[in-house]
């Protein structure tokens, strides 16, 4: 199946910013980012690990460009 490029795009760049807000130890970050990583899989009907795998890609990416 595929996936939507324009949706993806947008979840994981709002997966991203959650993401690094969860680097600040508050259990509600770290909530909120599960639970947008599990409703975002579902939208894109993908398993949510692998879509947690392309976060941590996309974040590398960014960090990356950034330096």
């Amino acid at each position: 199946m595929m996936v939507d490029r324009e949706l993806l795009k947008t979840a994981l760049s709002e997966l991203v910013r959650l993401k690094n807000g969860t680097q600040k130890p508050t259990c509600l970050m770290a909530h909120l980012y599960a639970s947008a990583l599990e409703e975002w899989a579902d939208r894109l009907a993908v398993d949510p690990p692998k879509l947690n795998k392309l976060v941590l890609v996309r974040e590398a990416v960014s960090s990356e460009h950034l330096h």
